[in-house]
């Protein structure tokens, strides 16, 4: 870790239990969604002041309670990093391109 980084912000998305809901598949355009993460990693740094950032997201058959995408952002201060973390979430539901199906 940086040692520049006095704040490091994450979240962790995950199956929620809703009625009949036994799991979800998530399919992606690999490359297309590789590129986009990255960019979108790219972004934050730069227009938040991040010190790093890490943004994965799960592919396949995920079921109730796993782990679905993971987001982690480290800035000099607290309000940058949360800003940040929000951002991603955020920028990755919107413009990355995977898709899911419940089962």
């Amino acid at each position: 870790m940086d040692s520049k980084a006095g704040a490091v912000v994450s979240f962790i998305g995950t199956v929620r239990r809703e009625r009949g809901l036994r799991a979800i598949d998530y399919e992606a355009y690999d490359e297309m969604a590789s590129s986009k993460l990255k960019e979108l990693r790219v972004q934050a740094i730069k227009k938040f002041r991040l010190t790093d950032a890490v943004v994965i997201h799960r592919k396949g058959r995920l079921k109730v309670g796993e782990k679905v995408v993971i987001v982690a952002c480290s800035a000099p201060h607290r309000k940058e990093a949360f800003k940040a973390c929000e951002w991603l979430v955020s920028e990755v539901k919107k413009v990355v391109p995977i898709w899911k199906r419940e089962v």
